[in-house]
């Protein structure tokens, strides 16, 4: 058993791309949203400050990067499948794998709409947006015209 080795490699890629990116924004998300809860956290050594961007390194910005790596090795552990010599991590891993393959196995036996169709079901579910629209601004004024009337409104 090799560590870190890509578990059924070659299949399932599309679905596991989409879903580790997916994933990988979220975790972005997530260390922005600490970094922005942990701002005012002292600096780490005097008034250090990273070259690149010119932000001081605080305390904050530590923990915000070391959850983003966290959460980036878990989302490659489960959406890449690797093996991590821990058994029952890599049995829910692997079967975390399984279903992202058998996702992209039966959303190539969907038979996708061709560009005429999708055109032509786009304009009905615009238009038909539209009438109701129409309809509905058309029940509300007649409602508040007979409100108005008896002196509700």
């Amino acid at each position: 058993m090799s560590f870190f080795e890509v578990y059924r490699k070659g299949l399932g890629v599309y679905s596991r791309i989409a879903v580790g990116i997916a994933l990988g924004i979220l975790a972005l998300f997530a260390s922005i949203s600490l970094y922005g809860v942990l701002i005012d956290l002292p600096n780490v050594a005097g008034s250090v400050r990273i070259p690149l961007i010119d932000v001081s390194l605080t305390w904050g910005l530590v923990c915000a990067f070391l959850l983003f790596v966290f959460l980036g090795f878990w989302i490659g552990i489960f959406v890449a499948g690797f093996e991590t010599g821990l058994r029952p991590l890599d049995k829910v891993s692997k079967k975390t794998v399984e279903f992202l393959i058998d996702i992209q196995g039966e959303l190539q036996k969907v038979s996708w709409p061709t560009k005429y169709e999708l055109v032509g079901s786009t304009a009905v579910v615009i238009v038909s947006v539209i009438v109701i629209g129409i309809f509905i601004l058309g029940v509300d004024w007649f409602v508040s015209v007979i409100m108005e009337y008896i002196g509700v409104l």
